[in-house]
This record gives C-alpha cells, structure tokens and sequence, in this order.
C-alpha cells in the first residue's frame, strides 16, 4: 500500500525525541541500520555547519516520524550530502522518493551542484531508488577492519620528529594540517577552526586520541583516532575508529604516515579497543596498502552515487 497523503515538514527541535524512536525501532527490526545513541543523534544535529530547521525533512504518520530525509551543505564546494532513512514497516510506499525530491530541492536552493548519497553494496533497495532517482555511481569504498589486541604492532621511529597527542587548544592546527593532507583528495570538503573543535569534542573523540607528528612545532601527519564508548554499550567489545590520517604533501614517501598510524593504533589498543574499523577510497591504493600491510581486512563495500543539479 502507498501513502496517498504525504505529511512531509521541516524538522522542529521538539521532534527530537519521536527522531531518536526512529533510529531505534529501525536499528531493531533491522540489523543493516547502524546503532547509534540518543547523545551521537544529538551531537550530529548540532553540528556548526547544519540547520535541522532547513536542512532536515520528516515525514510524520500519527504523532510518529516514520522517515526523513536531510542534506548536509559544502557550499565551499558546491555540494551536499543525502541522508535517508524509513521506517522499516513503511518503506516501498513512496515514503523515501517524496523525502528526497524536498532534499534535493533544498540543496539546489542552497546553490550546489551536486548531491551525493553513500550506499552500501547490499543495500540494493536504496541502489535501486537512487538510480531511479538519477543518481550515478561515481565512487568505491572499503571498510576495513582489525584486532589490535590480536596482532603485535611494531615500533613506532619517528626520525627527526615526535609525535604525540594533539593539545586541547591546538584545533587551529589539526585544521591546517587536515586541509593541506586532503587538499587533492576526492570530495574533500576544507574544515574550519570552530568545525574541528566542535567535532574533536563529541563524545567519541577528545584531543587525547588524534596523534600528531611535529617537527619543530609544525604538524607534518596526524592520525584521527575515535572511540566509539556509545554505539554498543553492552556488547563486550570496545570499538575504535581511525577517523582521519593525513600528511602533509610536503613530507609524503619518509614513512610518517606508517608511524602516526602505528601510534595511532597503539594508544587505542591502550584503551582496550577490540575492534578498529576504518573506511578507505577504492582509488587510494597507496592507502590501501598501508592499511593491510598493518593488518586491515577488508569487510564491507560501499559506494558514492551523484545527481547532478541544473
């Protein structure tokens, strides 16, 4: 049965709550919907460069958020992210196509160009609707995956350089770092001081764990840990990310991104991390290899698919 009648609205800060029973009832009916805490939801709608009130659409059935559909937007770029989800009791009733079509429209209002959406592999019923959509597949991702309570992790020897943990009031220069290290990558989006220091203070990160290799005061390669002490807390299992790791162009083939990676590694098996998980572009083989060499497996495969905006 499809909806005939479709309740689509802007986001109001009351619906926060009917927002986090969403995420809930979906992560529990079905297991591909990732788990996320009330605090993470929280976290990601106050982000600086995100207005829920503009950029986020639900759809409401009986007092319920059934679904929505929001877009995040890089202006400096001309682009905007697509995120969706439905309820499982009410997909394949249109719910997810009319969603969409408002985020879209939103970002073309907001100027970009593009709208990208990420997809993982197995979802073929999302896959589906994008390509309905016009959305084009332009990217390949990995996920990767390791143990580092299993494996024995080498030295780390720096030469000429130190590397330790980033300060509390050193944002400004993970900012200038990150920005330089991505500044060729694909659908890098350059941060800005208040945008790093809101995120290295979510509940998953702290300064502590993003490792940062010096030389004479400059940052030269940092690596972005995270530990993820919300997203399952009563599973056995400890999980780490590695967020973010980057060189700057000046310093690349000297072995710094290996190093800050192994300390990056280490401090989080410090903590008791089970499980790191990563995500890697398909086309960075350079990277690739650095992670497996290291121990990375690859788990999973996502991809990146655009529409194009007149």
């Amino acid at each position: 049965m499809r909806i005939s009648s479709f309740n689509i609205r802007n986001y109001r800060t009351s619906d926060f709550e009917n927002y986090v029973q969403l995420h809930m009832e979906a992560n529990t009916l079905d297991r591909s919907v990732r788990s996320v805490s009330k605090r993470r939801l929280a976290e990601d709608l106050g982000h600086p460069n995100f207005n829920p009130q503009n950029d986020l659409f639900i759809e409401e059935l009986g007092g319920s958020i059934i679904g929505y559909a929001g877009v995040f937007l890089e202006p400096a770029i001309h682009r905007a992210i697509l995120d969706c989800l439905i309820h499982p009791l009410h997909r394949r009733k249109g719910v997810a196509t009319e969603l969409i079509r408002h985020a879209i429209r939103r970002a073309g209002e907001a100027d970009c160009k593009v709208v990208q959406v990420y997809i993982p592999q197995i979802n073929l019923p999302a896959r589906n609707l994008a390509s309905r959509l016009d959305f084009k597949y332009i990217r390949r991702f990995y996920g990767l995956t390791l143990d580092p309570q299993k494996i024995r992790l080498p030295d780390v020897e720096p030469s000429g350089y130190v590397i330790r943990s980033l300060a509390a009031d050193e944002a400004s220069k993970l900012t200038h770092i990150q920005n330089r290290a991505f500044a060729d990558s694909w659908g890098f989006n350059p941060n800005t001081p208040a945008e790093i220091a809101y995120r290295i203070n979510l509940s998953s990160c702290s300064p502590e764990n993003i490792m940062m290799a010096y030389l004479n005061h400059q940052p030269i390669g940092y690596c972005w840990t995270r530990i993820m002490m919300e997203e399952n807390p009563e599973a056995d299992e400890i999980k780490g990310e590695i967020h973010m790791l980057g060189v700057d162009p000046d310093f690349r083939k000297r072995g710094i991104g290996r190093n800050v990676l192994l300390a990056g590694l280490s401090h989080l098996k410090s903590k008791g991390v089970s499980v790191v998980e990563l995500t890697a572009d398909g086309e960075e083989q350079l990277a690739l290899g650095l992670y497996e060499s290291v121990g990375f497996d690859v788990y999973s495969r996502a991809e990146w698919f655009e529409k194009k905006l007149a």
